[in-house]
Order: C-alpha cells, then structure tokens, then sequence
C-alpha cells in the first residue's frame, strides 16, 4: 500500500512508514498492560460505562492505577511531620508511570494493528487479482486480527477517557497534565470506532466473496490498478482506515 501514510504520537515511528509483523508478533501482548484478558462485550466499538467505572476501580484496588491523596489529610500530615514523604509527589510520579505505560501499550497494539490491516488490503488485491474470491482462509484469519486489536485500541481510548473523567470529578487542580495523554487517545478514538464500523460490515466473508466476485465480471483486467479494486468492491472506505486513520 505504498503512497499511504500512518501519521502517530506514538515515539519511533515516520508518517509514511506501516511496521511489518509475523502472525504470531500480531497476537502478542503487551506484558504488564490493562487490557483484560477476557475482553468486555462492545456494542458497536462501544463499552458499557458501567463496566468501564467496575474495571477502573478494580485497577485502583490493585495498585494499578494510582488514587489520588486526600488533600486536607496531605496537609495535615505534612504541618505535623515535614519529614514524611510528599504523598503529592509519589502520586504524581506514579501517574506519570501510568500515563507512560498507558502510552506504550497503545503504541504496542497501534503498530500491529497497521500492520494488520495493511496485510489484510493486500490479500484481498491479490485474492483478487488471481480470482481467487472464495474460502479464503488468509482473508478470514487476517480479518480476525484486525478487528481484535482495533477492539484493544478502542477499550484502551475508552479507559483513557474514563480514567480522564474520574480524575477531573476528584481534582480539577490535578487534572491538566494528567489529561495530556487523554486528548490524544480520545482523538483517536472517533478514528477507531468509524474503523470498527467498516472493517465489522465490509470484511463480512459472504459480503467479500460476492464484492469480488462482481469485481471479477466487470473489470477483466488483472492489472488493473487497486484503486479501481477497492471503487468496485465498495473498499475505498475501508481502505481509508490507514488514511483517516491517522490524518
């Protein structure tokens, strides 16, 4: 897909560049992450909120994501005893950490994730092309991994924008920094469910088979360019994933 560019926040990556991973790099974890192991039902790329409030509160249990200190107890603490620690500090060295990792998590998933569906594009032109539009075992595995980790990218917005909001209704004064990294995700959420949407309805096995089948009878050209593919076969919105992506 040359030409198509990836434009990120994520360190050490170009705009006009798409990672390449094995099958096998594609369904790795991120160790040490917040996505769940058991993914939440989503209802059009969407989470309950409800489960959203349950599962940051049980990364507050755990000592995952840090709580903030009760102000007028801090201020107490510190007039008695000027040697404790700072809880204030330690509070935002550890939501530092957080938002650090948040960040390499959700570059972790974004990289593969362009990768997944840059790979999947092309299968599909080449499927194509050979006319090979029917059972195709590639197509219905690469579909899988782009969904599942668009669904890991949109969990990891959400959580951000949750997390964000829960922060705003405990500190007003705190909020600020701790919402720097939001923005960007929340930004890139409306990017990611409209990706959802498409790759959900358009990646439909049977809807594939009869695209491409129509594309073979009215474009008898195995050359021709992918562009005219993607116009027939009604994937120029689907296509656009790596475009509106990230523009």
């Amino acid at each position: 897909m040359a030409g198509i560019q990836t434009p990120t926040f994520c360190p050490n990556r170009t705009a006009n560049s798409i990672p390449s991973f094995t099958t096998n790099e594609l369904s790795q974890r991120y160790q040490l992450g917040i996505i769940p192991f058991n993914m939440p039902p989503m209802n059009n790329g969407l989470v309950n909120q409800a489960w959203l409030s349950d599962y940051i509160t049980t990364l507050e249990k755990q000592g995952i994501l840090p709580v903030a200190p009760n102000l007028d107890k801090v201020q107490s603490d510190m007039f008695n005893s000027p040697e404790t620690v700072d809880p204030l500090k330690t509070y935002v060295e550890k939501e530092n950490a957080f938002q650090s990792n948040l960040m390499a998590e959700y570059c972790f998933y974004e990289s593969r994730y362009f990768s997944a569906v840059n790979s999947y594009l092309q299968t599909i032109g080449a499927a194509s092309m050979r006319g090979n539009t029917t059972n195709n075992a590639t197509l219905s595995s690469q579909q899988t991994i782009a969904v599942n980790l668009n669904k890991n990218l949109l969990l990891l917005t959400q959580l951000a924008d949750a997390i964000s909001k829960k922060r705003y209704m405990t500190s007003e004064q705190m909020n600020n920094e701790i919402n720097r990294l939001n923005d960007q995700l929340k930004s890139r959420g409306s990017k990611l469910l409209e990706q959802n949407r498409i790759l959900e309805k358009e990646t439909a096995t049977a809807d594939l088979n009869k695209r491409m089948v129509q594309y073979t009878e009215e474009k008898n050209k195995a050359n021709q360019n992918i562009l005219a593919l993607y116009g027939v076969l009604n994937i120029v919105a689907l296509a656009m994933i790596v475009y509106v992506a990230l523009t």
